[in-house]
């Protein structure tokens, strides 16, 4: 007769268990989507100050803008290499 009663209160203790189990991974997961949504965000962000700064350091760096640049500052610009003797060939025959 009492093998009933301890069957039914083992499957009240499981039920009771797996129910306590599930809220706590239920919150767990909750409170880990807002931080994946906050370094989401956080990543969008560098990676759009990557893009302005990228395009920042090609603006800089390219030649035309150098090349003002020098001008502004009284250098002249390159001319023409002057050689003294007209080169060697490669190959003889």
């Amino acid at each position: 007769m009492k093998k009933p009663i301890y069957f039914i209160l083992f499957i009240f203790a499981t039920i009771l268990s797996l129910s306590v189990v599930q809220v706590s991974v239920a919150n767990s997961i909750s409170t880990t989507g807002i931080e994946l949504s906050r370094y989401q965000e956080r990543i969008q962000a560098y990676q759009r100050e990557n893009a302005r700064l990228r395009e920042r350091y090609l603006k800089e760096a390219s030649l035309t803008n150098i090349d003002q640049k020098a001008e502004k500052e009284g250098f002249i610009s390159g001319q023409s290499a002057l050689t003294l003797t007209a080169p060697l060939p490669l190959a003889l025959k």
